[in-house]
């Protein structure tokens, strides 16, 4: 059960203390994207995220955003990210532990100065926790999302998290 128990669980990304987790030593950020940093398949992010991703690598933080899905050649997210110099890991094999860690190798950083934040217990927390990284839980954006997370989502529930 420790292993899908987040270090932090907060009541939406911007709650996220990110001060303290650079006082604490913590200089990677790996985010998960759908329904983390924007919504299921919307293609672009909110502007109040794509605000705190800039304001996250102004501070000095490395970020790499993680997904299980294959993006379009053509998405918004994809050219985005590019952009602002971020990695994007599609097809991460969520919630294996090598997604997570060659995310870290990119960036250059050790598993003991990574975070990990995303939706879902059964994905990012524990692939973070199985890669040895300090994980933060937020609440889904949305209740639109794959069959598969929708899947996640009761066995989530029967172990006792409520969204």
């Amino acid at each position: 059960m420790r292993l899908i128990r987040p270090h932090e669980e907060v009541s939406s990304l911007r709650q996220v203390d990110f001060r303290r987790l650079w006082a604490k030593g913590f200089r990677a950020l790996l985010f998960d994207l759908d329904n983390t940093l924007c919504l299921w398949r919307s293609g672009e992010f909110p502007r109040p995220t794509l605000t705190l991703l800039r304001r996250l690598l102004g501070q000095g933080f490395k970020i790499a955003v993680l997904t299980n899905a294959r993006l379009p050649q053509d998405s918004p997210v994809r050219s985005t990210l590019a952009m602002l110099g971020v990695p994007l890991l599609e097809r991460a094999k969520k919630p294996l532990p090598f997604g997570f860690r060659r995310a870290l190798r990119i960036l250059g950083a050790k598993p003991s100065e990574g975070v990990v934040i995303g939706d879902q217990l059964l994905t990012d927390v524990l692939g973070g926790r199985m890669a040895g990284l300090y994980t933060v839980l937020v609440p889904p954006l949305s209740s639109r999302e794959a069959r598969r997370t929708k899947v996640n989502r009761v066995l989530e529930s029967l172990l006792g998290r409520r969204l």
